[in-house]
């Protein structure tokens, strides 16, 4: 699917005319090219419409913000493993030392960002069923669609607890309320998952890899329900169900643990069997900057010096080695030692760089062997989700619900994960005790890959995890959201603050 962005310039017209109609409520500029009624006429209109959605995961027309990064950062910075390093942008670090607050640049660019999905997608729903052309392309367009839009709720709805809901491009949107919303935001997240589900296929050939499949909608089905099964929505009844959807991919037999953890994070291993959906960047024309962001500070690494803008603590690193002896993750989660592609040596951590700064770096978005890397321009993936979070969604599921007879039980995933990291399999534990294990495998199994935030949210464990890199939030739950953003709250006088937040 790269090379789809081979056509971003109709995505960016595409993108100018979703944008217009909704330049009040985001204060975007208006490019206003096309027209919605001018614009769908062909299939090949409706393919370049999703296309240009599918960009937005990926570029950015706000600074410092996309739909990839706005995910990455804001659910990843506050995780026990991760630090913005030497950056001083304040809202990474305000996201990392859990000091945020409604003012707080970094969360109004998300909310506007993930609302700027919404509408966009909303206009490809309301008019993609109504071209002529193949009913089963058509519907798959469509099914594409929904499943951005189910993707952009779900982000929002964990993040904010509270949000508008619009499906509607002529809504006026500034001035739709928040609260006593989420059920209907669930809703509409089920139905739109579920519609994807049913129209999208189980793969692609040739440019079209990389699309959403019939499997990325199971998996944030099974997140979604997961997600309402615990804190702070507590509906213990989709357990049951998030089991289900995970058990669903487990059989289809499409997806697989890739033998080597490493694999996953580098260029050859994309679209590997664990690969489930990702965020597609392609060198030098929507390269990722994610390799300067974890990059080393004045080190040679890819051809060039890193920002140390976002990688680990030294207590994740102790961790893992007191708590994970002999785990095969370490020196992939960490960089121990890389060759400098500038003088051809070797160069070991603490030795020969970061003495004395205590700074981890990880390889997740750095791939020694990728060519061609200049400044914002590597080639890697970004997972929103993987096989292995399938397997560790699968495990919390069962353990939790209340008399589950699913076809795996609730050792089958989380063993799985484990044995390809050379751990033993855990066995005998009671519900509290494999809870606090799942955890600590969800860490050092997906540590910067944006999941864990959200996490500790849902399993009601965040004091207990932050305290570990030396944070401490008290017992007020105001960390486990995210405030509603000052100036959308001036913009809409429907819009309530959370009452943590108030």
């Amino acid at each position: 699917m790269k090379s789809i962005y081979k056509i971003i310039f109709v995505s960016l017209i595409f993108m100018g005319l979703m944008t217009s109609c909704f330049d009040k409520f985001l204060e975007e500029d208006v490019y206003d090219f096309l027209s919605p009624n001018n614009f769908y006429k062909t299939e090949a209109d409706a393919e370049a419409a999703v296309n240009a959605i599918y960009s937005r995961l990926v570029s950015s027309e706000d600074n410092d913000i996309s739909f990839h990064r706005a995910a990455l950062m804001i659910g990843e910075y506050p995780a026990e493993c991760s630090s913005a390093q030497t950056s001083t942008v304040p809202y990474r670090l305000a996201f990392e030392f859990y000091t945020w607050t409604p003012n707080t640049d970094g969360i109004e660019l998300v909310w506007k960002f993930f609302y700027q999905v919404v509408f966009r997608t909303n206009v490809a729903i309301e008019n993609i069923p109504n071209i002529s052309g193949d009913p089963v392309k058509i519907k798959r367009l469509e099914g594409e669609a929904r499943f951005l839009r189910g993707l952009a709720y779900l982000y929002l709805i964990r993040l904010f607890d509270n949000v508008p809901l619009t499906t509607a491009s002529e809504q006026n949107d500034q001035n739709l309320p928040n609260m006593g919303t989420s059920d209907a935001v669930f809703k509409q997240i089920i139905e739109d998952l579920t519609f994807a589900e049913s129209a999208l296929p189980d793969s692609y050939n040739g440019n079209n890899v990389g699309r959403a499949t019939k499997g990325a909608a199971q998996a944030f089905l099974a997140k979604t329900y997961l997600t309402m099964a615990g804190y702070p929505w507590n509906k213990t009844e989709n357990y049951a169900l998030a089991a289900t959807k995970c058990e669903d991919i487990i059989k289809s037999g499409n997806y697989e643990l890739d033998s080597n953890y490493a694999m996953n994070f580098k260029e050859a291993g994309e679209h590997n069997k664990e690969y489930i959906f990702d965020a597609e960047f392609q060198q030098n024309l929507n390269g990722s900057n994610w390799v300067n962001m974890s990059s080393i500070r004045d080190q040679n690494v890819c051809g060039m010096a890193g920002w140390s803008s976002f990688g680990g603590t030294m207590n994740f690193y102790e961790d893992m080695l007191k708590n994970n002896p002999g785990d095969k993750r370490l020196a992939t989660n960490i960089i121990l030692s890389f060759i400098d592609t500038k003088t051809g040596e070797e160069k070991v951590w603490g030795k020969d760089f970061d003495v004395n700064k205590g700074l981890v770096h990880t390889w997740k978005y750095i791939d020694p062997e990728e060519t061609g890397v200049g400044d914002q321009n590597s080639n890697l993936n970004y997972h929103f989700t993987r096989y292995a979070d399938v397997l560790l969604m699968h495990s919390e599921a069962v353990n939790n619900a209340n008399g589950f007879n699913g076809s795996y039980d609730k050792y089958y995933g989380i063993n799985r994960v484990r044995e390809r990291a050379g751990l033993d399999a855990l066995a005998n534990l009671d519900k509290e005790a494999f809870n606090k294990a799942l955890i600590w495998e969800r860490v050092v199994e997906l540590c910067y890959e944006g999941h864990l935030w959200y996490d500790y949210k849902r399993m009601n464990c965040m004091e207990e995890r932050v305290a570990r890199k030396g944070v401490d939030i008290g017992t007020n739950k105001k960390y486990y959201v995210y405030p509603i953003p000052v100036n959308e709250l001036s913009r809409n006088p429907n819009l309530e603050q959370h009452p943590l937040w108030k």
